[in-house]
């Protein structure tokens, strides 16, 4: 299923179109809408909030924040939290439950590194295990990562494999750094930001890099927003091949008049091998 935000310029969520208003490419060829729908369903989401000691002053704003996005949240939601500073740590396992959430943000210990991608990649093969059809995870941090197991380019296949949308919130300080060479570049805070816009963009999703820490309320509400009003779009892929390759997807808009519209969704999926391909298993 390829969960699928509109907007207008103004980044305001477009609701009320209909399947006729949408075009399907899959590796550049057309395909067939099977399935639609634009509803408020259920979610299996995790809140991956860095913990590391660097995050000491701002931690009561994001766990404010974290809590709010849950709050506003649908009643049948799935709720994991992960924290991460120099190792992965759940907090708290699936829950509907508000309260059991509260208990784990107010427990939690700052100190330490950021293995930034150990906790997406494994924050998103937690969600994946999750029982509700539609999965993502909200990642909060203020670092580069250090010292993960996993690369960055195993990271960017997991999520490619997996259908979880990953949202990241990146607090990162453009501080220049001196080269070997005596220069001076921020090239430290590019690369961790090139790499969020990376991994969210693969996904669906949307890497934020807010200024001040007062903006991540408002961040949190428009991914919260953003989550209750996507297109769920099914379709039987036209390429029948069970070869385990990944498949491009590009979906377009048409029928909507002048008005300035633009699409996120998922780039693509993975073909499974022995068995038949959909884009919605």
């Amino acid at each position: 299923m390829m969960h699928t935000s509109v907007y207008d310029k103004e980044g305001h969520f477009v609701t009320g179109l209909e399947p006729a208003n949408f075009r399907i490419h899959e590796d550049g060829k057309a395909q067939e809408i099977a399935a639609f729908a634009q509803e408020d369903v259920p979610l299996s989401i995790g809140i991956l909030l860095d913990v590391s000691g660097s995050m000491r002053q701002e931690i009561e704003q994001v766990n404010g924040a974290a809590l709010a996005f849950i709050e506003a949240s649908h009643a049948e939601d799935q709720v994991f939290v992960i924290g991460f500073s120099d190792e992965v740590e759940l907090l708290q396992d699936f829950t509907s439950d508000i309260d059991e959430v509260r208990d784990s943000l107010e427990n939690t210990v700052v100190a330490g590194g950021t293995v930034l991608y150990d906790a997406i990649y494994l924050g998103v093969q937690k969600a994946q295990s999750g029982s509700r059809g539609k999965k993502a995870v909200v990642v909060i941090t203020d670092g580069e990562d250090k010292d993960s197991y996993y690369k960055l380019e195993e990271l960017v296949a997991k999520v490619q494999e997996a259908d979880v949308q990953v949202f990241c919130v990146g607090f990162i300080e453009e501080v220049p750094t001196r080269s070997l060479f005596g220069r001076w570049s921020n090239i430290g805070a590019k690369r961790v930001m090139d790499a969020m816009t990376r991994i969210t963009e693969e996904t669906g999703g949307k890497a934020y890099f807010p200024q001040r820490i007062s903006e991540i309320h408002a961040i949190v509400a428009e991914i919260a927003r953003e989550l209750r009003t996507q297109y769920s779009i099914g379709y039987i892929s036209s390429n029948s091949a069970r070869d385990g390759s990944f498949r491009r997807v590009r979906i377009q808009l048409t029928g909507t008049g002048d008005r300035d519209l633009r699409v996120r969704h998922r780039r693509g999926y993975y073909a499974p091998s022995g068995a038949s391909v959909a884009a919605d298993d």
